[in-house]
């Protein structure tokens, strides 16, 4: 396999996992929690709207990692390094953004927990398909 045919693969690969991972988390696990805390949101049939953009942000996070997973590739076995990679990143994304949040919004603690773990969880999960279909080449 070429190159760029394994980057694409990786995108879409990457896409699919955090399209799947978003809606476990967001809607099945949390959707009770959001509920909850419906002012924090806006209205529902704004947020319907806008819900290409969240596919967006998904597709650019799946591009942007598929970019950088294999500048940092150290050739070990591909489960091991798509963790490694997955955790890193989940990290860099994650624990900022979270302490930020919590810092600037009135955000429930537990709730920025569970968006820490998730969205580690999620991108450790993304990295390992990356890496996967790297490994395919």
């Amino acid at each position: 396999m070429k190159k760029e045919q394994a980057f694409w693969i990786a995108v879409l690969a990457g896409f699919v996992v955090l399209a799947a991972c978003d809606i476990l988390i967001h809607q099945v696990w949390l959707g009770k929690t959001y509920q909850e805390l419906s002012h924090f949101w806006r209205p529902e049939a704004e947020m319907k709207e806008r819900m290409w953009l969240i596919f967006l942000s998904e597709f650019a996070l799946a591009f942007l990692l598929s970019v950088i997973f294999p500048l940092g590739h150290e050739k070990k076995p591909p489960v091991e390094e798509g963790i490694r990679f997955g955790i890193l990143m989940g990290l860099l994304i994650y624990l900022p953004s979270i302490l930020m949040k919590h810092y600037v919004y009135p955000y429930p603690a537990s709730l920025l927990v569970k968006w820490f773990v998730a969205g580690v969880a999620e991108i450790t999960l993304a990295g390992t398909v990356i890496s996967l279909a790297y490994q395919k080449k």
